[in-house]
């Protein structure tokens, strides 16, 4: 079997406005992602995703769309698609960085690898450990606004939550403070920074965050020096995840050594595609670190792709609930078939690779010019 084309399809698609999140990296209205398309001599075809935030990795629509239209299509036309070490080598050969022009490829070329021997990526990669990923409902902006979203997520299913953080402490305590208050007890609530506060902030916010029971405080701060991560663990009650901090197997291997946080947010695209993540995950599992799928707010292609990493990694425990929703922010989307979510977690449909196939007429509707 031979790879005979890569096609990259820039998308635009509009997120629901009452329920997009504002961060420190600002407010994105819709998803500017670029889907991928792998197609064989044989007739399979592989589909791949790249969920792209310039502010989390530099890239952005057409820096990707360049990326693999002029560089990394090129040296993979005539490749065996089943060989996925050979072709992650020829583009980092070719390409520095780039994790999300690469993983997206990587991707769909998993996704090959599951249709050609009728198998979810899940089993293909071990087997599941578990029949759904626990995942968390994501909220912002004013605290009113804030806790009548998190009351309609809890309606519809969610049963942990996340508050974004990082902007004002004070209006972010407040913000804090009515989301654990419409949802009780029984709601466990986190915060996430993305690191918007300093070191003096975040420890000014920690006694109201530990007096309101918080379930666990994301990336509060600047990623270096990380021995500030590893003093202010030492300071709170609250567990501490990383997610900026942690960008490539080297990024684990420090958080490790050190013993910075208590957990970790895994990013598949970030890491750029499942195979740099296994090494990641197997850091972790040998450190006893508990992890979390983080998140771009990925549509449906990247989602299913997420979802069976969780099912299939031990690390990746629920001990904070993943964050794979995007589609749950997106009125529409470029697939046919959708998550589940069932019991506070979600699973990636039944069938073979990634279980999802295109809605080609979604698909035009919101393709868009990246030249």
């Amino acid at each position: 079997m031979k790879i005979t084309e890569i096609e990259a399809i820039p998308v635009e698609i509009p997120r629901t406005p009452n329920l997009n999140l504002r961060s420190v990296y600002g407010m994105i209205p819709s998803a500017r992602f670029v889907i991928v398309v792998v197609r064989t001599d044989e007739g399979l075809e592989g589909l791949g995703e790249a969920s792209l935030e310039l502010p989390w990795t530099g890239e952005d629509l057409h820096s990707c769309f360049y990326c693999i239209r002029n560089h990394l299509e090129p040296a993979l036309v005539g490749q065996d698609p089943l060989r996925i070490q050979s072709a992650i080598s020829s583009m980092d050969a070719l390409v520095a960085f780039n994790p999300y022009a690469k993983a997206a490829i990587e991707m769909a070329l998993w996704d090959i690898v599951g249709k050609a021997s009728d198998l979810p990526l899940a089993e293909l990669w071990g087997g599941r450990v578990r029949e759904r990923v626990a995942v968390k409902f994501v909220v912002s902006g004013e605290p009113e606004h804030a806790a009548e979203n998190a009351q309609k997520a809890v309606e519809s299913g969610f049963r942990f939550m996340k508050v974004k953080t990082g902007r004002d402490v004070g209006d972010d305590v407040q913000r804090v403070r009515a989301v654990r208050e419409a949802l009780g007890e029984e709601i466990p609530v986190g915060v996430d920074s993305n690191m918007g506060w300093s070191y003096v902030e975040a420890c000014r916010a920690l006694p109201q965050l530990e007096e309101m029971g918080i379930a666990f405080i994301e990336q509060p701060f600047n990623r270096y020096p990380r021995e500030a991560l590893v003093e202010y663990r030492r300071r709170s009650s609250i567990p501490i995840v990383a997610h900026e901090s942690l960008f490539t197997l080297n990024d684990a291997l420090e958080l490790l050594s050190s013993r910075a946080v208590d957990i970790w947010a895994i990013t598949p695209s970030t890491h750029g595609g499942y195979l740099r993540t296994r090494d990641i995950l197997a850091l972790a599992r040998a450190g006893h670190i508990p992890c979390l799928l983080g998140s771009t707010l990925e549509l449906g292609i990247n989602s299913a792709f997420m979802a069976h990493i969780g099912l299939s990694a031990p690390s990746i425990d629920g001990t904070v609930p993943s964050d794979i929703i995007g589609p749950f922010y997106h009125p529409e989307d470029v697939v046919n078939e959708q998550l589940v979510l069932e019991e506070g977690g979600v699973k990636p449909p039944e069938g073979a690779g990634l279980g999802v196939s295109l809605d080609h007429g979604t698909l035009a509707k919101y393709r868009v010019d990246a030249n």
